[in-house]
């Protein structure tokens, strides 16, 4: 769930169909936003702030553009994502 290569058609299907996993996502994606509490108490702040979405801005609050992909498409590099990109909807794209 907290892959950054997630596209829109991706977090469309889950917020419409999966309404705990999008939950889930979205408390994730707030919990990230400062980086580790672990790291920041060790003196390891992050600079900057993480976001799962590329238009970096709160998961619930991105306008969602959902669109068609040629089959083909490459989903999730095997050292970024764990999951089998032919079934999982996967996009490429920056990392958030």
């Amino acid at each position: 769930m907290g892959c950054p290569f997630h596209d829109d058609a991706f977090w469309f299907a889950l917020r419409e169909h999966s309404p705990q996993e999008w939950a889930d996502a979205v408390a994730f994606d707030h919990a990230i936003r400062d980086g580790s509490a672990r790291a920041n108490a060790d003196g390891h702040p992050l600079r900057g702030q993480f976001f799962l979405h590329r238009q970096r801005v709160p998961l619930d609050q991105v306008v969602l553009r959902p669109r068609s992909r040629p089959g083909d498409t490459p989903g999730c590099g095997p050292w970024t994502c764990p999951h089998d990109a032919s079934t999982t909807g996967h996009g490429l794209g920056e990392v958030a």
